[in-house]
């Protein structure tokens, strides 16, 4: 009897997802890559995790690179094909997020209680809800009136001193003030609640800021559908967009509270321009509106009275986008607390 020649087909031929034979190294099926022994050592584990890390960090500072120093360059190289060297969209927007709110010096997007209640859109609404939420029917409609009323008083001489002298009064500090007002028992639960808000709308913002994707490739497509621009399109670039400008408000965070951390250093206050929010507002906006007309120019080729044009309709809707996101915020906060 002739002996075949031919070796028999071992489970290491076969692969382990889908059962078809392998001629390779992948598998012509479904693509799984061969089991070699050895694989499951540690050193074969740490090896991978740094190959992962490594490439996947090379990628994305490349991503971010490109999205600092040539704005709309990252999106033009997405729609010509050249992905690989660059992390995806999504991904990158998750990335510059994570480092936005692990490294900001400012609180743009988590926006505390009492700002909610005295700056945002519908403050009086707002601080209605609070009173109800907070006080509840233990105590009169007069007294969570008067109740609110303190907590805003308070706020605002909390807000002035740290303004002038660069220090925020703690939780124990307020709590004691809070002593002094008409109705200290209401006030210190507004003060609880107001502690326990803060904490969750912080936790709350980092997941509700991809709102400004859509509403912003909707904004765009309002004035660029008559040109064949699609929302596909337009999503795309508004997350880059979206991704650079939070870069650029993280840089201008740290240089601001740098600026104003020295001045008061040296000078033992802080200058009248800096104690308010103005100033850092108006320099943030203005950077921001500077990406956005490079980004616009650099993906889109408008001319520069277009890209301006386009780059301040941008701007105007992420402020009203930055309103609506802060209403949003208040209620999903509000409806995650008890209450």
């Amino acid at each position: 009897m002739r002996e075949s020649t031919e070796a028999p087909v071992e489970s290491a031929a076969v692969c382990a997802n889908c059962g078809a034979p392998l001629g390779g190294e992948y598998c012509q099926a479904c693509g799984e890559r061969r089991l070699h022994p050895g694989e499951h050592t540690l050193r074969h584990i740490a090896g991978e995790w740094f190959e992962a890390f490594s490439h996947g960090e090379g990628r994305l500072l490349a991503s971010l690179r490109l999205l600092l120093f040539k704005p709309g360059g990252l999106t033009r190289e997405y729609f010509r094909g050249r992905r690989v060297p660059y992390t995806r969209p999504v991904a990158l927007f998750f990335a510059v997020n994570l480092l936005y709110f692990l490294l900001s010096a400012d609180a743009t997007f988590s926006t505390p209680l009492y700002y909610q209640l005295v700056a945002a859109p519908w403050a009086q609404a707002k601080q209605a809800v609070v009173a109800e939420r907070a006080l509840g029917s233990e105590f009169t409609p007069a007294t969570r009136a008067a109740a609110m009323q303190d907590y805003l008083d308070l706020g605002y001489r909390a807000m002035t001193a740290a303004r002038r002298s660069g220090h925020v009064p703690g939780e124990a500090e307020l709590q004691r003030d809070a002593g002094t007002g008409r109705h200290p028992q209401a006030l210190q639960a507004l003060l609880r609640y107001e502690q326990v808000y803060n904490q969750r709308t912080d936790e709350l913002s980092r997941a509700l800021v991809i709102a400004f994707i859509p509403l912003l490739a909707c904004w765009l497509w309002l004035v660029l559908a008559p040109l064949r621009r699609h929302l596909p399109e337009l999503a795309v670039f508004a997350t880059h967009a979206w991704s650079g400008v939070l870069l650029v408000l993280l840089a201008v965070g740290w240089l601001l509270w740098g600026v104003r951390y020295g001045l008061a250093a040296l000078l033992g206050h802080l200058p009248v321009p800096f104690q308010g929010d103005s100033v850092p507002t108006a320099v943030a906006g203005l950077l921001a509106l500077a990406y956005l007309c490079l980004a616009v120019r650099g993906y889109f080729r408008f001319s520069r009275l277009g890209s301006l044009a386009l780059s301040a309709w941008m701007f105007g809707g992420l402020c009203a986008s930055l309103e609506l996101y802060r209403v949003l915020l208040f209620f999903a906060t509000c409806r995650a607390l008890p209450g």
